[in-house]
């Protein structure tokens, strides 16, 4: 479970607080919209990238990693929702 930084048809990057081993076995990923009716199951996923966040006061420290994920073969079905998802609830950095 994480927070989603950002998203291409490439792949993405989420920040989590928990760590993860890049060899670790993952099913897949899932993309879910709280409040819509909107989910992508089962993306087949590679870890390329993990980053420790250190965030916070001299009085309080927050660690969290920031993931980035690179997608492997998605189905056409996939593929079809994850242009959807990127048309219409993401903005463009350009």
């Amino acid at each position: 479970m994480g927070q989603l930084l950002d998203i291409s048809q490439g792949g993405l990057s989420v920040r989590c607080s928990e760590k993860t081993d890049k060899t670790d076995e993952h099913s897949g990923l899932g993309i879910l919209l709280s409040g819509d009716d909107f989910s992508i199951d089962k993306i087949p996923f590679k870890i390329i990238s993990d980053t420790e966040m250190t965030s916070g006061s001299t009085f309080i420290k927050y660690t969290a990693w920031r993931y980035g994920l690179q997608f492997d073969e998605l189905t056409p079905h996939q593929r079809d929702k994850l242009d959807y998802f990127l048309l219409n609830h993401t903005v463009s950095n350009d």
